[in-house]
């Protein structure tokens, strides 16, 4: 059985991912990192916007809240602030900053005098929340949104951009599997599953490119395993809004036909996905989107950023050596 400060066993068999690789529980606090890593984030969305918008360029960001910010109400024996999430906090919080010595540093009276970044934020707390007990808007096993919460957050989106959602999804095929075990559910010995319904949802968006990495993972039927680095291109002839759209996303945005990138590609009609919570200026130079989106897991609020990064010399780093190998080298970390 998993460790119980790993996964958290909820109410009615749910699952919720507490510590991991980025302590997820210890994130709901008050103290000066944290409060320093929002004021970081506030920044780095008012400088992505400034410059985005110097080069002509629309920028919004969505923070994919965590399982115990929408459902912590379904916590058995745990209490945590739901309020104290970094997702809610980054969109709400302002009053708390004075509290700590960082006023010393002028950060604080520097973003609240470039409240750009606010308007760059899509907020998914508030309707998820509202709409919580209707519908499972996360899978109980897993730690990502299911099709109910993937749609809640693409309609969000499409508003936030302007955008005419598609209205079919829930009618396009979709398939019952009665065993399915999602992230959390794994953890397990033996594995907690549950039944979900898992819907195709590409139908007019074509894929135009993928990287190497991509393609040589999915001929190894290993396309779970990608990650950070991994680039896809899609087009959509059909689509009836004409913008190109650069997406910058995690697993939250999985390109999977079941994905939020899939529910983009069948909505605009050119989409270019590149797995990274970091911006890449000089890639977005050379395809002149009409749109920069960025996804991000609210439990990354509390990784910094620096923006300064190079995503081709990353894949290189990190994925030459397995290309030229001519095998896969396991799961990413």
């Amino acid at each position: 059985m998993a460790k119980s400060d790993e996964v958290h066993i909820g109410k009615d068999g749910w699952l919720f991912l507490l510590q991991g690789t980025n302590n997820v529980a210890s994130q709901y606090v008050r103290s000066p990192e944290a409060q320093f890593l929002l004021i970081h984030w506030r920044l780095i969305l008012s400088q992505r916007e400034r410059r985005l918008r110097a080069m002509g360029i629309p920028y919004k960001h969505v923070l994919m809240p965590e399982k115990i910010t929408i459902y912590d109400h379904l916590l058995e024996g745990l209490r945590i602030d739901w309020r104290l999430s970094p997702a809610f906090r980054l969109l709400h919080e302002d009053a708390y900053y004075a509290r700590f010595p960082l006023r010393r540093l002028n950060l604080v009276g520097y973003v609240r005098r470039n409240l750009r970044w606010r308007s760059t934020l899509i907020d998914l707390i508030a309707p998820m929340r509202r709409q919580r007990d209707m519908q499972n808007l996360f899978y109980r096993t897993d730690s990502h949104l299911s099709f109910a919460g993937r749609l809640l957050a693409y309609r969000e989106i499409c508003r936030a951009l302007g955008a005419e959602p598609v209205r079919d999804f829930g009618e396009r095929p979709a398939t019952y599997h009665p065993g399915w075990a999602g992230d959390l559910g794994m953890a397990f010995a033996p594995p907690r599953y549950e039944g979900t319904m898992l819907h195709d949802l590409q139908r007019d968006a074509v894929r135009v490119y993928a990287s190497p990495i991509v393609e040589h993972r999915e001929r190894r039927g290993l396309s779970g395993t990608l990650h950070t680095g991994a680039h896809v291109i899609y087009q959509n002839a059909r689509a009836t809004d004409p913008r190109r759209v650069m997406l910058f996303g995690d697993s939250y945005a999985n390109f999977a036909p079941i994905g939020l990138t899939i529910m983009l590609a069948e909505t605009f009609r050119e989409l270019h996905f590149l797995w990274s919570t970091q911006l890449d200026y000089a890639h977005i130079e050379r395809v002149r989107p009409d749109l920069v989106l960025t996804e991000m897991s609210e439990r990354f609020v509390f990784r910094p950023s620096t923006d300064d990064w190079n995503f081709e010399r990353y894949v290189t780093q990190r994925y030459a050596a397995e290309l030229a190998a001519g095998q896969d080298g396991g799961p990413c970390s």
